[in-house]
C-alpha cells in the first residue's frame, strides 16, 4: 500500500509511519513537509490513499483535501489532526473526506484507513455498475424502438398485401364491367352512321376516355403492395430525366392552380449526376409526382420546393437517393409515423390517404427504403433510396408488326355474356369466323368436336378455368396459339406467370388494337 502522508510535524510522521507498518504489509510512505513536496507527490501520483494533518505551516487540511480530489477524485483522504473541531469535520465530510482520527487515538488508524479505501472501492464499483446498468438501458431502449419500427413496417406490410389482395378482386370485377363499355364505344366510334353527328362523337370519345381512366385508376389499385415480379419490365432509367419530366407534369399544380388562388410557389432542382437505374421509369415518375403534389398541399400559404438527386454510398452498396423538400407546414411525429398507411389522410374529404401507400410500395419493389424527416413549421424532406446494379441489363422491346390479319376461325371461351358479345363483335369486324363457349367444360368439346387456328379464353370461369382449359388443349394440340383473357394482375407478371400454357396474356379490359395486336403475335409465321 502506498501512503501519501501530508504533516510537518516529523514526530508525529514518525509516530504515524511505525504504527502503520505494524498492521500493514508492504507499506511504503510518501511524506510531503511543505508546499513543494506535496506539488511533487500530487505529480507523481500512484498513492493509494492520503493521510493529513489539519493544522500545516503553508495550508491546511481542507485545502489539501480540496486539491487531492480535484487531481484524484477516486483516492480516500482521512484527516489525522489533534487541532481539529467537530464543525471542520462535518465541512470535511461534505467535501469528500473519507474519515477524521485524532491523534490521541492513532490505534483506530489502520482500520480507517482500511475501511476508507474499501469504501472507496465499493463506491466506484457501485458507479461502474450504475454506469453498465444504464448502458445496458440504453441498448435496451434502442433494440425496444428498433423493436416497435420493425414491427410497425411488418404491420405496415400486411396492411398493404392485404390491400392488395382486396385490390385485386375489385380490379377483377372493374375491369369485366369497363371491357364492354371500352369495346362498345370503339364499336360505335368506328360506325361512319352513328358518329356522323359531332355531338354524339363528341359524347362516345368522351365515354371512352372516361372508361380509359378508370382503367388507369383500376390498375393502381394493386399498386399498393404488389410483390416484385420477376418478368416485370426494368430498362435502364436517367433518374435526372425522370425528374424534369416530373416537374414539367406537375407544373399546373404547383404553378397555374397555385397562382390561381394567390398562392406562388417556387420550384427548384438541384441533379447531381447519378448512374442509370435499371427500374420501372412509369412507376419511378408516379413516386415523384406523388411527393411534388403531396410538398404543394404542404404549402398553403406559397414557399419553395426543392427536388435534389445524388448518389450515396451506405451498407456496400450504392444507391441513389431522390429527395423532395419543402418549407411548409410539416408534420407533427404522429402523422410522420402513420402517413404511408393506406386512407390516412390529413387533408380531409380532399385526399385520399393512398398516394403515399403508392409511393411506398413502388419503392419496396425496387427493393429501395423511404425516410421521412418532418416537424411542425419547419417542412418535410422526403428521401427515396434507390440500389444502383452493378450491371444494369437492357430490356429490348419488340414493336410486332399490326399489318391486315389473315381469316382466322377462332374459338372464345367466356362466362360474361357483355364481355363474350363485345369481343366477338370485334373479332367478327376483323374478319374472323368465331365459335363461343361460356365455360373452359363447353369450350374443351367444342374445340374436340372441330378444328380451330386459335384460342382465346378467359381465365376465372365456373366449371373449368382458363387455365385449366388451355393445359388440356396444350396436352392436345401442343403448338395450338392461345390468348388468355384476365382482369387479375399485372400484363408482365401474368405473362410470366403463365407463359408454360399460354401464348399470349391479355389484361382486361380490352381494346380493339390490343386484342389485334395480341392475335398478331400468336399467328405470326
Amino acid at each position: 500500500m502506498k501512503v501519501l502522508l501530508v504533516d510537518n510535524n516529523p514526530n508525529d510522521r514518525v509516530l504515524i509511519t511505525r504504527l502503520l507498518r505494524k498492521h500493514i504489509p508492504d507499506l511504503q510512505v510518501i511524506e510531503a513537509t511543505d508546499h513543494e513536496s506535496f506539488k511533487r507527490a500530487l505529480d507523481e501520483g500512484g498513492f493509494d490513499v492520503v493521510l493529513t494533518d489539519y493544522h500545516l505551516h503553508w495550508s491546511d487540511g481542507l485545502a489539501v483535501l480540496q486539491t487531492v480530489k480535484l487531481r484524484y477524485p477516486h483516492v480516500p483522504v482521512v484527516m489525522v489532526t489533534d487541532s481539529g473541531s467537530e464543525e471542520i469535520a462535518v465541512q470535511g465530510m461534505r467535501e469528500g473526506l473519507s474519515d477524521y482520527v485524532l491523534k490521541g487515538h492513532l490505534a483506530r488508524l489502520p482500520d480507517a484507513i482500511v475501511e476508507a479505501i474499501e469504501r472507496e472501492r465499493l463506491k466506484q464499483s457501485h458507479a461502474q455498475a450504475m454506469q453498465e446498468l444504464q448502458r445496458s438501458h440504453q441498448s435496451l431502449q434502442e433494440a425496444l424502438r428498433q423493436l416497435q419500427e420493425t414491427q410497425q413496417q411488418i404491420i405496415q406490410q400486411q396492411r398493404l398485401r392485404a390491400l392488395g389482395e382486396m385490390a385485386s378482386g375489385i380490379a377483377h370485377d372493374f375491369n369485366n364491367a369497363l371491357t364492354p363499355i371500352l369495346g362498345l364505344t370503339e364499336l360505335l366510334l368506328d360506325n361512319p352512321a352513328v358518329t356522323a353527328d359531332p355531338q354524339v362523337r363528341r359524347y362516345l370519345e368522351m365515354i371512352h376516355t372516361a372508361a380509359q381512366d378508370a382503367a388507369q385508376t383500376v390498375s393502381r389499385l394493386r399498386e399498393f403492395y404488389r410483390p416484385r415480379g420477376r418478368a416485370e419490365l426494368r430498362q435502364p432509367v436517367d433518374v435526372n430525366a425522370l425528374v424534369e419530366e416530373a416537374v414539367q407534369m406537375t407544373a399546373p399544380r404547383w404553378r397555374e392552380q397555385a397562382e390561381a388562388r394567390g398562392v406562388f410557389i417556387q420550384m427548384h432542382t438541384d441533379l447531381q449526376p447519378v448512374p442509370l437505374l435499371r427500374a420501372n421509369g412509369s412507376e419511378l415518375r408516379e413516386v415523384l409526382q406523388n411527393l411534388i403534389f403531396n410538398a404543394v398541399d404542404a404549402l398553403p400559404r406559397g414557399g419553395d420546393i426543392i427536388v435534389r438527386t445524388r448518389t450515396v454510398s451506405e451498407c456496400g452498396r450504392t444507391w441513389v437517393l431522390m429527395e423532395v423538400e419543402d418549407n411548409g407546414i410539416g408534420m407533427d411525429e404522429e402523422t410522420r409515423a402513420r402517413c404511408f398507411e393506406p386512407f390516412f389522410t390529413t387533408k380531409s374529404e380532399q385526399g385520399s390517404g393512398l398516394g403515399l401507400a403508392m409511393v411506398y410500395g413502388i419503392v419496396q419493389r425496387h427493393e429501395g427504403r423511404i425516410e421521412v424527416e418532418s416537424a411542425i413549421g419547419k417542412g418535410t424532406v422526403m428521401r427515396v433510396y434507390l440500389p444502383v446494379d452493378s450491371a444494369p441489363a437492357e430490356d429490348t422491346l419488340v414493336k410486332e408488326d399490326t399489318a391486315p390479319l389473315r381469316p382466322l376461325r377462332i374459338l372464345f371461351v367466356e362466362d360474361k355474356p357483355l364481355v363474350r358479345e363485345v369481343v366477338v363483335e370485334h373479332l367478327l369486324r376483323q374478319g374472323h369466323t368465331v365459335d363461343v363457349a361460356s365455360d373452359g367444360k363447353q369450350g374443351l368439346e367444342r374445340f374436340l368436336a372441330s378444328r380451330y387456328d386459335l384460342v382465346i379464353t378467359d381465365l376465372a370461369m365456373p366449371v373449368m378455368s382458363g387455365e385449366q382449359l388451355a393445359a388440356e388443349i396444350k396436352k392436345i394440340a401442343p403448338n395450338k396459339p392461345i390468348i388468355l383473357l384476365t382482369g387479375f394482375g399485372d400484363q408482365r407478371v401474368s405473362q410470366n406467370a403463365y407463359s408454360h400454357l399460354v401464348d399470349y396474356v391479355l389484361i382486361k379490359p380490352v381494346t380493339l388494337f390490343a386484342l389485334r395486336e395480341a392475335i398478331a403475335k400468336v399467328t405470326a409465321e
